[in-house]
């Protein structure tokens, strides 16, 4: 009898371990799909033409409420023209390119200061045209485009950006995170540049 009873347990431990291997791989599709679209939206909110909106929302005097609308909240820092050219400006300096590129720290200081040349002869030389009123609003505009320009650039120093999107998509996968141990500096590591 003991020899029939314990047959009987091992076919109802496997039909229970068969039971619960189905209804797991009922969801492996919905997880997998789950984890994507959570990626999706991180991604998303990371996006630099959102930097790009926040500006232009900046110089326009205009905040976005909840529901999306834009409310002006105060005087524009400049005219329509103005804004259309600054949007262009940061357009070509904060994008989804930049972030995923890979410079170095040297690199990203030297464009950056060729970048507020740039934007400096910009602005002083068409201040007037801009309809900017006051010229102390000129370094409130340099210094609210060149900050995310530089943060933007930031993003991709040493490939980071490259390399925080890899360790989310292994993340999602895996279900759990994977810390990835910094270097350790030695001795030559005082003499980078």
């Amino acid at each position: 009898m003991q020899q029939e009873e314990y047959e009987h347990y091992n076919a109802q431990s496997e039909l229970a371990r068969q039971q619960i291997e189905g209804q797991q791989a009922a969801y492996i599709p919905q997880m997998a799909e789950q984890m994507q679209q959570a990626q999706a939206v991180l991604v998303e909110q990371t996006n630099p033409r959102k930097t790009v909106e926040e500006i232009m929302l900046i110089l326009q005097g205009k905040e976005e409420t909840r529901d999306g609308n834009k409310v002006q909240v105060r005087e524009p820092l400049m005219n329509n023209l103005g804004i259309n050219k600054m949007w262009v400006w940061c357009k070509g300096a904060i994008n989804q390119g930049i972030i995923l590129s890979h410079y170095e720290d040297k690199e990203i200081r030297s464009i950056m200061n060729a970048l507020q040349d740039d934007l400096v002869d910009e602005l002083s030389l068409n201040w007037k045209e801009y309809g900017i009123k006051n010229k102390t609003d000129l370094d409130l505009i340099n210094n609210i485009i060149l900050i995310n320009v530089d943060a933007s650039f930031r993003r991709a120093l040493g490939q980071n950006e490259k390399n925080w999107l890899g360790k989310i998509s292994i993340e999602q996968i895996s279900g759990q995170q994977r810390f990835v141990k910094p270097k350790k500096d030695t001795f030559w590591s005082k003499f980078k540049l």
